[in-house]
């Protein structure tokens, strides 16, 4: 190699969402993670309804092959120079949890942990790809026991705790024919609460709540010392807000989603038709953000330090104002471009457009650079 010559990789980071394909191009070179290109497609209806946290759709609505040829033309259009890509796979067709187990060597717990698993995952194991990781802890919250060493005795705990994560191999499957059908080298799926951790939360140690508000559903992942420890799928989304403003205001779909972007919650409280709309709405989410943290609390003993947005409606005005006043924490709009360099022309584009609708792609496109 030329004693000067610079490395340089290339990655993909691949968003199949609910209403849109999103694609981020990243290059690392030397010490920093430049954005070398994106592209998305949106107002696509790719999945089924969502009705609730539990509910999985039965697959893509389009046909595996047309979402290839819309990848496919995506890269092409934007002119990508890389065919490597990390694909997200959706929070609700994977399902993670936390288990404890005692203390057992690598060994030990890779027979233990597919043995206790059978509990918690609603089906066999069989048809799942399993995946698992030890989540640090608190000394002081978890029974400690002496253990001799050759250099003298330590303490070691007697439980740890296992973040579980399942997803079904037809889910796998499907995802891999998609690459294969867009003519992508894929090295990874990964579930979308990882990419946003990755992308969201640099590197604080603190106790985090990732809101990812979709089209057809609200996504919360708690956060601690840059672990997942829970993720949960709320039944609320934008788009269920803007249908309601259409048929309470008698707008049409267009004006509706002007209201929304434009007035959101930060004119709400001084357009009172507009208030009763999405007021509600607020409100089911403080509920849903109350529960996840009483979980959270109960099993770590601790509380959320603050709460990050992002996905398109993240970005209704005064969404992060009101969510802070009513719950008496830090609520900031995550910024993916946080660790990322990119041309300033793009500033403006990014940071206040696009920003929280490639959050996922960005924290896929960085993995392994």
């Amino acid at each position: 190699m030329w004693p000067f010559s610079r490395k340089v990789r290339r990655q993909l980071g691949i968003d199949v969402g609910t209403s849109s394909i999103k694609i981020v191009e990243l290059e690392k070179e030397d010490n920093y993670i430049k954005l070398a290109n994106y592209g998305l497609i949106e107002d696509s209806d790719f999945f089924g309804e969502i009705t609730n946290g539990s509910s999985v759709p039965s697959g893509l609505k389009i046909s595996e092959g047309d979402v290839s040829a819309l990848i496919k033309q995506l890269i092409d259009k934007s002119k990508m120079k890389t065919d490597t890509a990390v694909m997200s796979i959706p929070i609700f067709s994977s399902f993670l949890t936390v288990m404890e187990l005692p203390n057992l060597n690598k060994k030990e717990l890779e027979n233990a942990v597919p043995f206790e698993a059978r509990s918690y995952i609603p089906v066999p194991l069989s048809e799942v790809v399993l995946d698992w990781m030890i989540l640090p802890h608190e000394e002081s919250s978890i029974a400690l026991k002496p253990e001799e060493t050759a250099t003298g005795v330590i303490n070691r705990a007697e439980k740890i705790t296992v973040l579980l994560i399942a997803v079904p191999k037809e889910v796998v499957s499907k995802y891999q024919r998609i690459a294969l059908g867009a003519g992508l080298k894929l090295s990874s799926l990964e579930s979308e609460s990882f990419s946003l951790a990755r992308s969201l939360s640099g590197n604080d140690q603190g106790s985090i709540l990732l809101i990812d508000m979709g089209a057809r559903s609200s996504n919360l992942t708690v956060l601690y010392k840059g672990f997942i420890f829970m993720s949960h799928s709320a039944d609320l989304s934008g788009k269920e807000i803007t249908k309601v403003i259409g048929h309470s205001l008698n707008v049409d779909t267009k004006r509706a989603e002007e209201l929304k972007k434009g007035s959101g919650v930060a004119m709400a409280a001084s357009d009172k038709g507009l208030a009763q709309v999405i007021g509600p709405f607020v409100d089911r989410l403080v509920n849903e953000i109350e529960r996840v943290e009483s979980i959270f609390n109960k099993k770590e003993n601790k509380k959320i330090d603050k709460i990050i947005l992002t996905g398109g409606t993240a970005n209704m005005p005064g969404m992060a104002e009101y969510l802070s006043k009513k719950l008496g924490v830090v609520v900031t709009i995550g910024n993916p471009f946080g660790r990322i360099k990119y041309e300033p022309i793009l500033e403006q584009t990014l940071r206040r457009d696009l920003g929280s609708n490639l959050s996922v792609s960005i924290g896929l496109a960085m993995r392994g650079l």
